[in-house]
């Protein structure tokens, strides 16, 4: 939205879009995410989960490549919206329970998850040389953006068709017979062999919808949904809202806006791998998703309350690293808690779609949501800041609950369907 401002050719300004129909559109994304998401995550159980992946891939990008063609608002509420039915489902978190153990599964999100910073900080990169190019071809710069992203896009969408593997047992072309033995054996060596091991019938017998709305009777569920939601909130108001709080810090170019964009993404870009490493390592999540947590909210604190330039740059930064890594963090431990399949693909889905409300308030309702609260937006970051303050605490109940689970599993050997240690 800050691209070629000086030139007077942003997406807004070409397309006449006020800041009320800009607002609608960003969120009709998360609205029609929210609606399939659950529907999304239970076909991937269904169907070869690689060739999903490679359609959502696919769809969303000639999307992407439609909206260098708005020209006025219902062409953007259309195009976002759509854009969110396709992109969901799109979250791994299922398909890397049936590759990898429960103590595995947060760093591998983690690299994934490196996607959203990663795009932020080469986002800026390539918005800064993109706008170099702003009326070239009888195009302006955002027209270039969406094209090119949804191009490339495009092309490793057909790629995944090919090369990303389905299932262990399934994965001939991937794998020889010795390697998907090995991975077999690897998976009955943990608590998810369950997921590899379940017959077809015994599958299908599980993929009802009594099961899928029995999902919403788990007490942890909704604090699950809860510990994701917040940082979903605070992670989309950086991914959308950065290039605005970097121009309100200081007397910047849009090109120079761009250019400081990118080091709170790549800072917080590293601080998911080692944080998700760590975790894995030391087989925990609270602990990690507490301290984070914290952090971002010291972050939102420097950002909104420090006077110089320098101090509240430092405090995007610091919120940013701390922001980040508990998105992952949520969505790994939400896996972990799940025994199935199903139960996994469902529980991941409910909790993300609850988690994109937050996306939904912060884009009607903070920064640029929230005239009167600019230019400082204090009551935007410290409405964040709070909002990682509650994901600590849930987190710590969290901790709590699954630690007394624990304690019934090692006296009586089984609690519900679980028979193994939750991870805390």
């Amino acid at each position: 939205m800050t691209m070629n401002k000086a030139e007077n050719h942003t997406l807004a300004e070409t397309a006449n879009l006020s800041g009320k129909e800009n607002n609608i559109g960003l969120g009709l994304f998360y609205v029609a995410y929210i609606i399939f998401e659950v529907p999304s995550n239970l076909m991937m159980a269904h169907v070869n989960p690689a060739h999903w992946i490679a359609r959502i891939m696919i769809t969303w990008s000639i999307v992407t490549c439609c909206m260098a063609a708005i020209s006025t608002a219902w062409h953007f509420y259309l195009l976002r919206f759509l854009l969110g039915a396709f992109e969901a489902g799109f979250w791994p978190a299922y398909y890397n329970t049936l590759w990898y153990r429960p103590e595995e599964i947060s760093a591998r999100l983690g690299v994934v998850y490196l996607a959203g910073p990663a795009s932020g900080a080469f986002g800026g990169l390539i918005s800064a040389g993109i706008q170099l190019i702003d009326t070239r071809g009888g195009l302006y710069g955002w027209q270039w953006l969406f094209l090119i992203s949804g191009l490339i896009s495009v092309v490793f969408g057909v790629i995944t068709i090919y090369y990303l593997p389905s299932t262990p047992e399934k994965s001939t072309r991937f794998l020889n017979e010795d390697e998907r033995l090995r991975v077999k054996n690897r998976l009955e060596a943990s608590t998810q062999a369950r997921v590899i091991l379940d017959t077809a019938d015994e599958r299908n017998m599980k993929r009802n919808l009594k099961q899928v709305f029995g999902e919403f009777k788990d007490f942890k569920i909704w604090l699950f949904c809860v510990l994701y939601f917040t940082p979903v909130m605070a992670a989309t108001s950086l991914g959308y809202f950065i290039p605005k709080i970097v121009q309100q810090i200081g007397t910047y170019s849009s090109i120079e806006v761009s250019l400081l964009s990118i080091p709170p993404f790549v800072f917080g870009g590293i601080m998911v791998y080692i944080i998700t490493r760590l975790s894995d390592y030391y087989n925990t999540r609270s602990t990690f998703i507490i301290g984070a947590s914290c952090v971002a909210f010291i972050g939102f604190c420097i950002l909104s309350f420090a006077e110089p330039i320098g101090a509240r740059y430092f405090g995007l930064m610091v919120l940013a690293g701390g922001t980040y890594p508990t998105v992952p963090l949520s969505m790994a431990w939400t896996a972990n808690s799940k025994e199935d399949p199903v139960a996994v693909a469902s529980a991941t889905g409910i909790v993300s779609s609850v988690a994109n409300f937050g996306a939904l308030i912060c884009t009607f309702a903070l920064y640029s949501g929230w005239p009167s609260d600019a230019p400082r937006y204090i009551g935007s970051n410290m409405i964040n800041g709070g909002a990682m303050l509650l994901a600590a605490i849930c987190a710590l109940i969290l901790r709590i609950h699954l630690s007394r689970l624990n304690k019934i599993i090692e006296r009586d050997g089984i609690v519900g369907d679980r028979s193994y240690r939750y991870i805390l």
